[in-house]
């Protein structure tokens, strides 16, 4: 069983109460064999130098990812909610704090929130033995794969869905530069109809990546975007790229090296 498997397992009871009143597709939240397919197809077997797999390819490779897929494009293919921010927020927590209980339980290790002061600071810290920072963390979850990413990023839906919001990422970076003497990581929540998992880059990684690229969307506005006129919602959007990224495995091998040996510059 994979870390993101036991996981789902002990947060079970706990997403069921939260999401109890709220109708989800049909397998989110779950991993099934299926799931394990893709993750083997879609990412497993492909290196950052590799091209690509193109959707086409993986459905001749994966037997049920030809069904789902028709069942996910219409699901998601629309806003589903306004983008009503205080929701965003309480999902938010709530996985920070199952990853928090996960850590602290059943991986032995010190994960807190970190200190509320400044809001543009990463939301979570792992602490060394001694009670000070070994490292900071963001976690940022992935329901809903971008349907057109083909057409409008012309990347694939599964490889180009973790977003990230630029103007509010920047600004971060900016403050984990000049004020974290500490490595600072995103772990990317996944969790799209066929590929998921939790997975994770660098801070160091997001900068040089927004230096390539820049913006690479601009979503149109919602209602949910603004509180009486003042705007609350990032519209400008980057796609941290899937192949680039570590798994949940290896980042836990990551800390609990830096735990033993100290904490050192990072390069992954």
């Amino acid at each position: 069983m994979s870390l993101y498997e036991e996981l789902l397992r002990e947060s079970k009871p706990r997403i069921d109460d939260f999401f109890k009143n709220v109708t989800l597709f049909e397998n989110q939240f779950t991993f099934d064999d299926f799931n394990k397919e893709c993750v083997k197809k879609m990412y497993d077997e492909v290196s950052p130098e590799d091209e690509i797999k193109t959707v086409k390819q993986l459905k001749s490779e994966i037997s049920e990812l030809a069904l789902m897929c028709k069942k996910c494009g219409p699901y998601f293919v629309k806003p589903r909610n306004k983008s009503i921010k205080a929701l965003d927020v309480q999902l938010g927590r709530l996985l920070e704090d199952l990853l928090i209980d996960f850590f602290g339980k059943k991986l032995k290790l010190k994960a807190v929130h970190a200190d509320n002061q400044n809001k543009s600071y990463p939301d979570c810290m792992i602490l060394n033995t001694d009670k000070g920072i070994l490292a900071y963390f963001e976690v940022k979850y992935h329901g809903a794969p971008f349907i057109n990413a083909s057409n409008v990023i012309k990347r694939w839906c599964y490889e180009g869905s973790a977003t990230l919001d630029y103007k509010k990422i920047t600004k971060q970076l900016e403050l984990i530069e000049s004020d974290l003497d500490r490595p600072t990581f995103y772990l990317h929540w996944i969790d799209y109809p066929c590929f998921k998992g939790i997975y994770f880059e660098t801070s160091e990684q997001v900068k040089n990546y927004i230096y390539d690229n820049g913006v690479e969307f601009e979503r149109a506005e919602r209602e949910g975007d603004y509180i009486i006129r003042k705007k609350v919602g990032y519209t400008e959007k980057i796609y941290s790229p899937l192949h680039t990224m570590g798994t949940f495995e290896e980042f836990v091998e990551i800390i609990r090296a830096m735990k033993k040996e100290g904490v050192k510059p990072l390069e992954y």
